[in-house]
């Protein structure tokens, strides 16, 4: 298994619609893709910032997500990618 790891700068965001856009947007968009596996996705917009860690069963899977989500990607307005990685899942609680 292997995930990707995203942060997001999203003090451009309304706050309550970048949670809207995460819980009926993202999340489902992310359910529907061959291999997926989980996805956490953590906001702190009173200091601009997200996290988002996604899951999928192989590491080619996770690498094609990471594609889209280059630094400096504008992935929907107010929100830009600052850090994407990729790494394998040591385990998991």
């Amino acid at each position: 298994m292997h995930g990707v790891f995203v942060e997001v700068d999203n003090s451009g965001e309304d706050p309550d619609e970048g949670i809207r856009g995460l819980r009926e947007e993202l999340a489902p968009a992310l359910r529907q893709l061959p291999g997926f596996g989980s996805a956490i996705f953590l906001t702190a917009h009173e200091r601009g910032s997200g996290i988002g860690v996604v899951t999928f069963s192989s590491r080619e899977q996770a690498a094609q997500l990471a594609q889209g989500f280059a630094p400096g990607a504008n992935i929907r307005p107010g929100v830009t990618v600052l850090r994407t990685e990729l790494f394998e899942v040591a385990a998991t609680a």
